[in-house]
């Protein structure tokens, strides 16, 4: 399924629940931050079983991973239909800024040139 259409379903979700009339940018962004903590928290035990050979333990805390970054793209979703914004249309933004962006990695972290 194209991102658009999934959007679309999103959206539509979230009508049919009263989330957005009910909600909130505030609280859409605290949703997020909630979902990041448990993403964390995911990466974390992946990181702990590192070069582990338990695969099936292994595959699960992938599974936790994949539906915590799910789950964030749902709030983030939510969060520019808050503001009357396109999650889609964000996102170009953001690649339009960094696309020729030029720094270096530091500590596992991209940093850019002033």
């Amino acid at each position: 399924m194209k991102y658009e259409e999934l959007e679309e379903k999103i959206i539509q979700w979230a009508k049919d629940r009263n989330i957005l009339e009910n909600s909130n940018a505030i609280k859409q962004i605290s949703k997020t931050q909630e979902e990041l903590d448990e993403t964390l928290e995911a990466l974390k035990k992946l990181n702990a079983h590192k070069g582990s050979d338990n695969l099936i333990v292994r595959s699960e805390i992938m599974n936790e991973v994949a539906d915590g970054i799910g789950d964030m793209l749902v709030t983030i979703i939510l969060l520019a239909k808050a503001v009357d914004l396109e999650s889609l249309v964000c996102l170009e933004m953001a690649y339009n800024e960094i696309k020729n962006r030029k720094g270096k990695m530091v500590d596992g972290l991209f940093v850019k040139e002033k």
